[in-house]
């Protein structure tokens, strides 16, 4: 008689198994399917870009899991997030000193009121600090170093008249040499229901950095154009990270108040 005896502990490498706790996935991931959200782990933080409530209203930037508390963007302000669709999340040094490294997203949104005449899609790119943790007083829990910005696309027509592509559709980020410094390339398609066409614009960190150091958008009020500040900035300038690189401060709670207060009213 031949017969097989199995000796020893059977290997389990094929074996399927539920795990044995679930995680919350509120402002992880949305809760409709097809809404564009955007996300990265770093670190055993993640970093997302999506909406936080079943009703798909309250758009949020996101930093969860790890061991700090939860940090979101401000809530219900349209200068902040304007019904944002998010394509894409990604880490980028801003100097050899990790404690400066920023979280930049990419997404669409509706243009704020007094930024473009009617209902618009605009183009955008934020920036805030990985070491972020909220602060102390006001925007607690809520991102201090939150900047953002418009990534313009276009081509100059005739009469001086520009042509915009300011659907964000996809973003690629090719390294070089310098990891502080990839290349960004970026896919647009129109808005534009008498001219349909589509772009790929390419953008420099140099540049992009240049531009979150320029002016503020700043207005006196809902009936008034959005114009360059002309007043002072506090000091660390808003959206610098908490570092010995450039600020001195340990953590953005300890940000003086004026520098919180104005990161609040000035996220563009």
């Amino acid at each position: 008689i031949c017969a097989f005896l199995e000796m020893g502990k059977k290997s389990e490498d094929n074996i399927f198994r539920l795990a044995s706790q679930f995680e919350n996935g509120r402002g992880k991931s949305p809760y409709d399917p097809k809404m564009l959200s955007a996300s990265i782990l770093i670190d055993g933080e993640l970093y997302s870009g999506t909406s936080a409530d079943f009703m798909g209203r309250d758009f949020a930037i996101f930093r969860t899991l790890g061991d700090h508390h939860p940090i979101r963007t401000e809530q219900h302000d349209s200068r902040w997030l304007n019904d944002p669709r998010f394509i894409g999340v990604h880490l980028i040094p801003e100097s050899d000193n990790p404690e400066d490294d920023k979280i930049f997203l990419f997404f669409k949104e509706n243009a704020m009121d007094g930024e473009h005449t009617g209902k618009a899609t605009i183009a955008r790119i934020a920036q805030l600090c990985k070491n972020d943790m909220g602060g102390r007083r006001s925007l607690v829990n809520k991102w201090t170093t939150f900047l953002k910005a418009r990534l313009v696309c276009s081509v100059p027509g005739v009469n001086g008249i520009d042509t915009h592509f300011d659907e964000l559709q996809d973003v690629f980020l090719m390294s070089s040499k310098d990891p502080k410094n990839p290349v960004i390339y970026a896919v647009f398609t129109t808005s534009s229901n008498i001219f349909k066409g589509s772009a790929v614009c390419m953008y420099n960190m140099a540049d992009i950095r240049r531009v979150f150091l320029g002016p503020y958008a700043h207005r006196d009020g809902p009936n008034y154009q959005w114009v360059p500040f002309q007043g002072r900035v506090p000091y660390p300038r808003p959206g610098t990270c908490p570092s010995k690189t450039f600020g001195g401060f340990d953590s953005t709670k300890d940000l003086p108040d004026d520098v919180i207060t104005f990161a609040r009213g000035h996220p563009v």
